[in-house]
């Protein structure tokens, strides 16, 4: 479907779809889970369709093997992008940990129920350099935060962890 829309839009020579999962496991197969009920709820983390505490336990999938790529290796391919949105249900942490070097601007899916996961990615990001986060509750496709909307990291995990689960999810907005 993604590429029937590039080549259908005026998008069709600014986007290269590619055809791989992106993990900090490179270079190999890997098994995806792809959500029968849902194609936007396919993930790497069987959790978000398996475990009582995910919003979507109990919905069908069906496993496929797809190749990975890391983001490291997608940044030697193309160059440093301007951003990096991530929203790879509840899959964020191995996708992010693919990157050991700051980029300008990058934002990731959040989920309350797992904010676990979002607290490793935060972790890993601050390792290196990113110093400033905002909270987005759900996601505007379009939206981009402000600079002075940016916070310190420990004020965006106190803010994490008072989130409703089940209930809240959104990007976390990093520089």
């Amino acid at each position: 479907a993604l590429e029937k829309n590039i080549h259908d839009n005026m998008f069709e020579n600014k986007i290269i779809p590619l055809n791989y999962v992106v993990t900090s496991r490179p270079e190999t197969e890997i098994e995806f889970y792809k959500c029968v009920e849902s194609h936007t709820l396919s993930t790497l983390n069987l959790d978000w369709l398996l475990h009582e505490k995910s919003r979507f336990y109990g919905l069908h999938y069906e496993t496929i093997t797809c190749n990975t790529i890391s983001l490291d290796h997608l940044i030697e391919l193309y160059g440093l992008p301007e951003l990096i949105k991530i929203d790879v249900e509840r899959g964020e942490f191995d996708c992010i940990s693919s990157l050991h070097q700051k980029v300008d601007t990058l934002c990731f899916e959040w989920a309350s129920e797992m904010k676990d996961i979002a607290f490793s990615c935060i972790d890993h990001l601050k390792q290196i350099g990113f110093t400033k986060f905002f909270i987005q509750y759900n996601d505007e496709y379009t939206f981009r935060p402000q600079i002075e909307d940016f916070k310190e990291m420990e004020e965006i995990c106190e803010q994490l962890k008072h989130t409703v689960e089940k209930e809240d999810w959104g990007m976390i907005w990093c520089k």
